[in-house]
């Protein structure tokens, strides 16, 4: 009996359990595929995971919530350059065809070479009030400018895998980022360069690096061919699903909250109680949605994509809360004292990343059905920000990280039932 087999074996009974039928071929396809992508990914965890507790020690409290400040900023000012990734996947994913896949695949890419140029003058040409906005200075903003644009190159690349298809490239690449980021900043602190400049350095080089690799290996998909009819459907959905793009994303302005209504270190201990909680869970989901939104996409019967969703969402969630809690307090271990640890606190984070996971859930199975689910989860990221906007400026300075992890848990909450008030749409077909 191969692996393979075995493997499925032992799945088939506790899918058996929870969606009360036995696993058809496109069942073990997708288990298949987000296996391969969960062991690479499990694989990149661990380095990444040593990157940011070696980063924290290094860095101390302050620089390390310099860092946080700088990935949020790069994930920002990315909303712009990376907003044809979606409509890319979602309509190479739709069409049976090579050659129209090539088409999309090279359309998006002429998309997202002018839209990333044009991002770039605007944002160095404002720099300064963006800067002021953001209330940093502008050494870090183009620093952040920079980290938007090398993870522009490597999500677009990295998701071209993902319309073909291609989920052993996908795994393999997406964890070789993770080792070419910690090696990076081995290499640095190697030679006593310990500051947030060279942490950031480190990020610059493995998005690059692996971009690089995959715009090679994606040459034959990759033409000058631009396609008019393709381009108007892109740019169309990639319009209505900008503002929830950019909502979403905003949702990291918990950070620069607490930076404005406590102090730098305090957005280092938040974001070392974030990483080891919505960020995992959040990478758990990207594990699982490798293979769920293109195969979303291509289905006829959302609903009862949905349906399957909701039976496994109740033994998801007793495994998440305890599994992220204990993985804080084992983070929190290697971080040292200068990272005090609080069991309430984590609590409230691991509550808020089982509800991070479902909303992610939600929010992908809606945009899988096109234009009208854009439309859905554009007000839904819109609400969570709102939700969250609201609760942090009373509840941050109140009662400081703690408030910030309960807002989470509402935003998420709030957000996700009014998705599920949505469903409707995702009958559309």
């Amino acid at each position: 009996m191969s692996l393979k087999e075995l493997g499925f074996r032992l799945l088939s009974a506790p899918y058996e359990l929870i969606f009360k039928e036995k696993m058809d071929d496109e069942a073990q396809k997708f288990i298949l595929g987000t296996s391969y992508v969960g062991i690479a990914t499990a694989f990149g965890a661990l380095f990444t995971l040593a990157f940011s507790i070696i980063a924290a020690r290094a860095l101390g409290p302050s620089n390390f919530g310099v860092l946080g400040l700088i990935t949020t900023m790069g994930t920002i000012l990315a909303i712009s350059m990376i907003a044809v990734s979606t409509p890319m996947i979602k309509y190479g994913s739709e069409v049976s065809d090579h050659f129209a896949q090539v088409g999309i695949i090279s359309t998006s890419y002429i998309l997202l070479a002018l839209v990333t140029a044009a991002s770039i003058v605007i944002y160095a040409f404002f720099s300064a009030p963006l800067s002021y906005l953001f209330g940093v200075s502008t050494e870090l903003f183009f620093f952040a400018l920079f980290l938007a644009v090398t993870s522009t190159l490597y999500q677009l690349t990295t998701n071209s895998l993902r319309v073909f298809f291609k989920m052993r490239a996908y795994a393999l690449l997406t964890a070789a980022q993770s080792v070419v980021l910690l090696a990076a900043f081995f290499i640095f602190i190697s030679q006593d360069m310990k500051s947030w400049e060279t942490a950031s350095y480190s990020y610059f080089l493995s998005y690059a690096v692996i971009g690089f690799i995959l715009v090679i290996y994606l040459k034959d998909y990759i033409t000058l061919r631009f396609e008019r009819s393709w381009a108007k459907k892109i740019v169309h959905y990639s319009l209505l699903a900008l503002p929830g793009g950019v909502a979403a994303t905003f949702m990291g302005v918990d950070r620069l909250l607490i930076n404005k209504f406590m102090t730098t270190a305090a957005v280092g201990i938040y974001a070392a109680y974030f990483m080891p909680s919505i960020t995992v869970a959040v990478m758990l989901w990207m594990i699982i949605n490798a293979a769920f939104f293109p195969y979303a996409s291509k289905s006829n019967d959302k609903l009862a994509i949905l349906r399957r969703v909701s039976k496994a969402a109740p033994y998801l969630a007793a495994l998440i809360v305890p599994s992220v809690l204990l993985l804080q307090w084992i983070v929190f271990f290697f971080y040292g004292r200068q990272y005090p640890f609080s069991w309430e606190i984590a609590l409230f984070f691991a509550i808020a990343a089982t509800m991070a996971f479902f909303y992610q859930a939600l929010s992908w199975l809606m945009a899988s059905e096109g234009t009208r689910g854009a439309k859905v989860n554009t007000l839904s990221s819109i609400i969570a920000l709102i939700v969250l906007v609201g609760f942090d400026v009373v509840l941050i300075p109140l009662i400081g990280i703690l408030g910030a992890a309960i807002t989470l848990i509402f935003a998420y909450l709030i957000a996700a039932f009014y998705l599920l008030s949505k469903r409707r749409v995702l009958s559309a077909n």
